[in-house]
């Protein structure tokens, strides 16, 4: 495997090499490996260049990476982002991107990692090497994990501690500007509980959960006990979307239904119940009630390490018994201003306009004489 690896990437650095002489040009280019299609911070972040900059070229490279993937076409996808890469100012991802790692830097890219999450309430990267649930620091070497990032966007002081350690990085190298999506969790949306209960009508009158369960071992045990639990309780309906990466066969009465995304969920539910997931810390932003079902706590604890610990920032929000999580639901008692100091202390961007001040910040690294920027209109 490492030999494969090894000519892998020598095969990939050579064919770079061919593209590296092409000048820059006034282009953005966005990889992901997170989805087949453009993530929401993409989108948001698109929209801002677009009206602040149309003359900026933004190129996509987005393809997930599943155990059935077409390797012949994903290697064709990556050989494509080549010369993207090498005529791009900027480069843009969300994921580990073998391209932005393996390869050499080029002198005009900047490249800049947005993370897939708000945050990090579970360890990861470097900081769950050689672990049950971590990758190989051989490997990690291999594959350059997490390489030639000349930025790191964040959402907080506390964050930026945690990336220095699960980026193996440098605090300068990380920046406290926010994240796209934080704007669009807080923009309200008059009249989306209504057209979700015209979809679902059975559930009118009743106080609706919104489950978000991060992808493990045993997941989908403790999403069955949970289901029981709220399945003999009238006054309460248990929506569950699982992680992506889950098979779990949610029962019809408790599926959202198709086209609602996990954040329109989250302004349509009373109340959000996750676990290790940075849900958690999206949800803290719209001002309801957040649980933390930790059925296998101590377990995980061990296999993966938290950065965050629920069961010391809102202990009061945590249970590990499905039975005991609902009762506290049904108590209807919330500390509502801890979960706000929670959310101050992981998420300090939430007053400004993260997206916004990411796309000034990605525009400044187009030199000025590729771009012309349209200044804000005033008002």
């Amino acid at each position: 495997m490492g030999l494969i690896l090894f000519i892998a990437k020598c095969g990939l650095r050579f064919l770079y090499l061919l593209f590296m002489p092409l000048k820059a040009k006034n282009k953005v280019v966005m990889l992901s490996r997170e989805s087949d299609t453009v993530p929401l911070d993409f989108r948001l972040l698109e929209k801002e260049i677009r009206r602040r900059s149309p003359e900026t070229e933004i190129v996509y490279f987005c393809r997930k990476m599943t155990k059935n993937i077409n390797v012949f076409a994903y290697c064709w996808l990556v050989v494509q982002s080549l010369y993207h890469i090498a005529t791009a100012s900027v480069a843009v991802t969300d994921t580990y991107s073998i391209q932005l790692c393996v390869l050499p830097p080029k002198k005009g890219l900047t490249v800049i990692q947005i993370w897939h999450a708000v945050g990090a309430v579970k360890k990861f990267s470097y900081q769950c090497l050689d672990t049950p649930n971590g990758h190989s620091s051989k490997m990690a070497e291999q594959m350059c994990m997490h390489k030639n990032y000349d930025y790191i966007l964040c959402t907080s002081e506390a964050t930026r501690a945690i990336y220095v350690e699960a980026f193996h990085t440098t605090p300068d190298k990380i920046l406290v500007k926010g994240m796209p999506r934080v704007d669009y969790i807080q923009r309200e949306a008059p009249g989306i509980r209504e057209k979700f209960l015209q979809e679902r009508p059975d559930l009118r009158g009743k106080k609706l959960l919104l489950y978000l369960p991060t992808f493990r071992e045993g997941v989908d045990e403790g999403t069955e006990r949970l289901l029981h639990a709220a399945g003999g309780r009238n006054d309460i309906a248990l929506l569950v979307k699982p992680h992506p990466l889950s098979n779990f066969h949610v029962p019809r009465g408790n599926r959202p239904g198709a086209g609602w995304s996990t954040y329109d969920l989250m302004k349509v539910c009373d109340g959000i119940i996750t676990d290790y997931s940075a849900s958690s810390l999206e949800a803290s932003l719209l001002h309801k009630p957040v649980y933390f079902y930790l059925f296998d706590y101590e377990a995980y604890k061990y296999n993966q390490g938290l950065n965050i610990d629920p069961s010391l920032e809102l202990p009061f929000a945590v249970s590990v018994e499905a039975d005991s999580l609902l009762e506290k639901i049904e108590s209807r008692g919330y500390d509502m201003h801890a979960l706000e100091e929670f959310r101050r202390k992981y998420i300090q961007t939430a007053d400004e306009n993260n997206t916004a001040n990411i796309t000034e910040f990605l525009l400044e690294q187009i030199p000025a004489d590729l771009r012309k920027v349209r200044e804000p209109a005033q008002v």
